[in-house]
């Protein structure tokens, strides 16, 4: 199944408001419903590095770019500005590129 992988920065002194917003997101059915409608099976991952705290978000789907563009776009405005101060992500503007995959193991053993 086609997936995308993201990294998103968790901005300096926003990691706390960041683990309260995935608990909400884990209490609350509607946020995995509408991944379900989006067509993507996502899964969120804290990585804490020296260099700052990241967010890693999978997506899993058959169309995981357009489950992502669908996602942006319908995006409730307080999750948006959520989005904005934590992650420094402005869901109006035009959305960064994609990450581009450079090393995949199964595919170089001629599996899928």
């Amino acid at each position: 199944m086609p997936m995308l992988a993201m990294c998103m920065p968790i901005l300096p002194g926003k990691l706390d408001k960041w683990k309260a917003m995935m608990e909400q997101v884990n209490a609350t059915p509607d946020f995995a419903n509408s991944r379900e409608a989006a067509g993507v099976h996502e899964r969120s991952f804290l990585q804490q590095t020296p260099a700052g705290d990241f967010l890693i978000i999978t997506m899993e789907g058959n169309d995981p770019a357009a489950s992502w563009a669908q996602i942006v776009s319908t995006m409730p405005p307080e999750f948006a500005e959520f989005a904005a101060e934590v992650h420094g992500l402005d869901v109006s503007a035009p959305p960064p590129s994609l990450p581009e995959l450079f090393f995949d193991s199964r595919a170089q053993l001629g599996e899928d």
